[in-house]
């Protein structure tokens, strides 16, 4: 597996396999924390962070080894592994417009490097670990005449793309995570939508934001203690206003339904149960919104998977590779962007608060959309839009889009003063 190369049957065809040490790596930083965990306790070890640490690597590992890319004539082919198998994907050469070469921590000490393919239809495709010495790479590179910066192409959004992210719906107008308010959201033309799942009982995904039923429903307790029939005898209209009375808690697969083709949804797995990144899985390609879900975060129809459990984006990833995924943290650092980049996910959502110009600088230099959350008033979204954020979620999308409407206006008047 170490830096093979494979010629196919076609012999205009060459396949690579990522390199040995992409996956090894992820080793380094936990052999640190053994070491150092050995001293401070006294030399004794509690074998929790070695089973942690396997729940990290081990999966990396499986998908490295079951991972080839294929360049022919017309196309670059992707089998991406995963824990449980591998899935094929095709990429035109025609749909490819850069290519670039970033070689990260340990790429040119260890001979690998990332390739970033910018293309029409995907956005930024990555190819992680490409041996640098591999006919592939060499084939890769004559084709597009060499690498270059992506950094500025039009994949990552630029200021002026400012958009927002009606959150679980328009909740400032509608009850929350219902049918209602994501309905109010798409009439006034707001069609990036972020809302939560989580599982019932008998494993199926509903839309709901709480751990209890008990702030947005009629019921009382635990979403993850109650059936299917259970949550659809709520009223989760009610407690917003009697003209949403009866309004049902929305299943994940009514909800892909009714919105397939119409909107970027953003989808947090709310819950750490373990068996919801396959429950969602299986029903996004059921409903064949696999069809879309590798288009950019920046376009619509789409669809994005967020968390804040790393541990869930990460059996998403593996289950859905194609997908665009993004990991909600509270401070932006330059630690969590890195993470973010080497384990293949595409966006990162920060605290509104906790967001600062260096690090959404770094992370768009690493490929990453950067979104935030908790923003409190609208005015927040001209310094957060300055600073290069692409995107907020918020309650009440309406207001954010006013100010920034009058922004622009005022900034139009300046600029017309200034020429007189």
């Amino acid at each position: 597996m170490i830096d093979k190369e494979n010629q196919t049957n076609n012999t205009n065809s060459i396949t690579t396999k990522p390199s040995f040490w992409g996956w090894l790596w992820f080793l380094v930083p936990w052999i640190i924390i053994v070491i150092i965990s050995l001293f401070i306790e006294a030399m004794t070890f509690s074998p929790t962070l070695l089973i942690f640490a396997a729940i990290i690597v081990v999966p990396r590992m499986i998908s490295t080894y079951r991972t080839n890319y294929t360049i022919s004539s017309t196309q670059i082919n992707i089998t991406q592994g995963s824990l449980f198998g591998a899935q094929q994907y095709e990429l035109p050469l025609t749909k490819i417009t850069k290519v670039q070469s970033k070689y990260g921590m340990f790429g040119k000490t260890l001979n690998y490097t990332t390739l970033l393919l910018d293309s029409t239809e995907h956005g930024i495709v990555p190819l992680n670990y490409v041996p640098n010495n591999s006919d592939f790479l060499k084939e890769v590179e004559k084709r597009y005449e060499g690498f270059t910066d992506i950094q500025t192409s039009n994949a990552v959004q630029s200021n002026d793309d400012f958009g927002t992210i009606a959150h679980r719906g328009f909740a400032s107008k509608a009850p929350e995570n219902t049918f209602a308010s994501f309905d109010t959201a798409i009439e006034n033309n707001f069609l990036y939508i972020e809302t939560d799942v989580q599982l019932t009982s008998d494993n199926i995904p509903v839309i709901i934001h709480d751990e209890k039923v008990d702030r947005t429903s009629d019921g009382k307790g635990k979403v993850s203690e109650k059936t299917l029939t259970d949550i659809k005898k709520l009223d989760a209209g009610s407690w917003f206003g009697s003209k949403y009375k009866n309004e049902k808690i929305p299943t994940l697969s009514e909800l892909l339904k009714k919105y397939n083709n119409k909107i970027h949804l953003v989808l947090e797995l709310k819950s750490d149960q373990s068996d919801l990144p396959k429950q969602v899985s299986a029903l996004i390609e059921n409903e064949n919104w696999d069809k879309i879900a590798g288009n950019p975060m920046s376009q619509i129809p789409g669809l994005t998977i967020v968390s804040f459990h790393l541990e869930q984006l990460l059996r998403s990833v593996e289950l859905m590779p194609v997908v665009r995924h993004g990991w909600l943290v509270g401070e932006l650092t330059d630690t969590d962007i890195d993470i973010a980049s080497k384990l293949g996910i595409q966006g990162i959502f920060p605290y509104a608060k906790m967001t600062s110009e260096h690090s959404v600088k770094y992370a768009k230099e690493k490929g990453l959309f950067v979104a935030v959350w908790g923003i409190q008033n609208a005015e927040e979204v001209v310094m957060l839009k300055k600073i290069g954020v692409s995107a907020v979620t918020a309650d009440w999308p309406d207001q954010i889009q006013e100010y920034l409407n009058n922004d622009q206006k005022e900034d139009s008047t300046e600029e017309l003063k200034a020429k007189e």
